[in-house]
């Protein structure tokens, strides 16, 4: 016979961020002597802080200053964060996309992606060659960086996604294609560029339903047009994307044309 279910432990209630205006996060918390040395607090005023910040009480049994104390230690906890992502951005990128600028759309989806990734749908980035694809999916990763996000995130072209995995002697490729898919945020460049073979398609179907079935946004950018993805990629493959991905489509001449003339 099978224990009775026990219902959990009601759960500490946690510094609320978002009354505070602070972006969602952990936060290491504030030193108290600060408080009292630095904004001239009493102990009383440092009790309630210390009671709030172990959950024992709610925002609302402090006073004014108390509550600004705490507000601008989180800000600024947030933008040290904030600093370390960015930084974290421009070292791993290629060169020439450490500049990308996210816009409005991009910065919409960055947000979304850091508040509620599991309901936040893949973005497709499609256009000829030479529109700015790469360089408009990096600058939604740049977008993820501005946030302050933890979140992980990882980019590949796709040629070098099935280079690392190829089987070579020394080498395990399960674990290669576990550490790539379990990112947080996966770009995958140029999908449906290399030659389709059953190996490939294989890896590829792999890789996008394991994203599909864990509700993980990613990000993939081709040059293969809406119409043709069932021929280049397969049936199965581009029904997933369709589903799980909001279409960004990209138009314009070869860029790249430009600066070599």
């Amino acid at each position: 016979m099978t224990d009775p279910w026990a219902s959990p432990s009601q759960p500490r209630r946690g510094i609320d961020l978002a009354a505070l205006g602070v972006p969602p996060g952990r936060y290491v918390h504030p030193d108290l002597t600060d408080f009292l040395v630095k904004h001239d607090g009493d102990r009383d005023g440092a009790a309630r802080i210390e009671a709030c910040l172990a959950g024992k009480t709610d925002l609302a049994s402090l006073q004014p200053a108390e509550v600004q104390f705490i507000r601008q230690h989180f800000l600024a906890c947030a933008e040290e964060q904030r600093q370390k992502a960015i930084a974290f951005f421009e070292k791993k990128v290629p060169r020439r996309y450490i500049g990308a600028q996210p816009n409005p759309v991009a910065r919409a989806w960055a947000q979304a992606v850091t508040t509620n990734s599991e309901e936040t749908r893949s973005l497709l980035v499609v256009g000829p060659t030479g529109t700015g694809k790469t360089h408009y999916a990096y600058s939604v990763l740049r977008a993820i960086a501005e946030t302050g996000s933890r979140a992980s995130w990882a980019a590949h072209t796709a040629a070098d996604f099935y280079a690392q995995l190829r089987p070579r002697a020394g080498r395990d490729s399960e674990a290669t294609f576990e550490s790539i898919v379990g990112t947080d945020v996966l770009f995958v460049d140029d999908l449906g560029a290399a030659k389709l073979t059953e190996w490939t398609e294989e890896v590829t179907y792999r890789l996008i339903n394991n994203r599909y079935e864990q509700c993980k946004p990613s990000i993939f950018t081709s040059n293969v047009p809406p119409t043709q993805l069932r021929d280049v990629l397969g049936e199965r493959i581009a029904s997933r994307l369709t589903e799980m991905c909001e279409r960004v489509a990209l138009k314009g001449d070869d860029r790249r044309k430009g600066m070599a003339a």
